[in-house]
């Protein structure tokens, strides 16, 4: 970033080292091998909300068929839905179940009950971390000739996607989450197959071909993941994301995943120790980087809000979730930080 702001007060948007040209073109390429994707299918937009609601605005649905979306969903990939409802399409929550296994059970149970035109699904859940097993959902949306959608905030970065061997149609993420990107970021891929002849319902001065040449006003669409970004973009949040993706492509994805679930499973084993009940009890052989406690092993009523603002007094950060304190530890924490929160606990549990 220094080195931008350097640049950018010398020679303003022509700064040669961070066109935006260059810029875009190292983010793709950097995005693409952990998406499972190729450069050219990647988008950048400012958030989830905003590239799953442009996407949903855009594609044609037919009248009397579902959209299928997990129960208990992050908003993001449940607003951007709601308008087919006024168009003579249903949106129908599936049962999360309680364990992976037992999802692609009842997303199949769902499919055999017909209409399904298109599945919107977070790889992960962003309540309890409970991965969703993509291959199955992957083979019973080509079974069933279901569109396959996700939102892929929780799990990019963090799980390995394969967005073209799923045959996903289209995806959207936030970049702040595991790629430790800014906030206001997202990305979006968009696959060849739904790219040929798509127009992107809002048209902005960027949406269309040679878009630097104002005049005269063209028709011609961009290919379909650069019609999201139909206008000026937040510059300097890209080059802050093109940072953290070289930081994080230097140590590698595998060690970064390698990481983030040996803290979690270190993380887990104390909190059992403890006598906490977690969701991930359910499902012992998936790994997963966010913890979700959801009582005690004694059955003294669990308190999560309490928990949660006695743990920020010991300057310990955590979130509740349907009635769980969420933890989503990321490679900076360190065993350190593990000893520093069970010393909270411990007093917590003394009181």
């Amino acid at each position: 970033m220094d080195d931008f702001f350097e640049e950018y007060s010398k020679f303003g948007i022509y700064a040669p080292n961070f066109t935006e040209a260059k810029v875009k073109a190292e983010i793709r390429t950097l995005l693409a091998p952990i998406l499972g994707c190729e450069a050219h299918q990647i988008g950048l937009v400012h958030n989830t909300s905003e590239g799953m609601n442009l996407y949903s605005h855009s594609i044609n649905l037919p009248k009397g068929s579902r959209i299928l979306v997990l129960e208990n969903e992050y908003p993001s990939n449940v607003y951007p839905w709601e308008h087919w409802q006024s168009k003579g399409v249903d949106l129908t929550f599936v049962q999360l179940g309680t364990t992976p296994e037992e999802f692609s059970n009842l997303l199949e149970i769902e499919f055999k009950s017909g209409r399904v035109s298109l599945l919107s699904i977070s790889p992960v859940h962003w309540c309890t971390g409970m991965p969703i097993l993509m291959e199955d959902v992957a083979r019973l949306c080509k079974k069933f000739n279901v569109r396959l959608v996700i939102d892929g905030s929780q799990s990019v970065g963090h799980q390995v996607s394969k967005l073209s061997e799923w045959n996903v149609e289209f995806a959207v993420f936030a970049a702040w989450k595991w790629l430790l990107g800014p906030l206001g970021l997202g990305i979006v891929y968009v696959s060849d197959s739904l790219s040929e002849n798509f127009e992107l319902i809002f048209k902005g001065a960027g949406s269309v071909k040679n878009d630097s040449q104002y005049l005269p006003y063209r028709k011609e669409r961009k290919a379909a993941a650069d019609q999201f970004e139909h206008s000026t973009a937040n510059f300097n949040d890209w080059v802050y994301f093109l940072a953290s993706l070289h930081m994080l492509n230097q140590i590698t994805y595998p060690k970064v995943y390698e990481r983030i679930y040996d803290i979690s499973n270190q993380l887990q084993t104390m909190l059992r120790g403890l006598g906490y009940l977690l969701d991930s009890d359910f499902f012992p052989n998936h790994s997963t980087g966010i913890i979700a406690i959801r009582g005690r092993k004694n059955g003294e009523e669990f308190r999560p809000e309490e928990l949660q603002l006695f743990l920020k007094t010991k300057k310990i950060f955590t979130v509740v979730r349907l009635g769980r304190l969420r933890i989503a530890p990321h490679i900076p924490v360190t065993e350190e930080h593990i000893e520093r929160l069970e010393r909270a606990l411990r007093e917590y549990g003394a009181r």
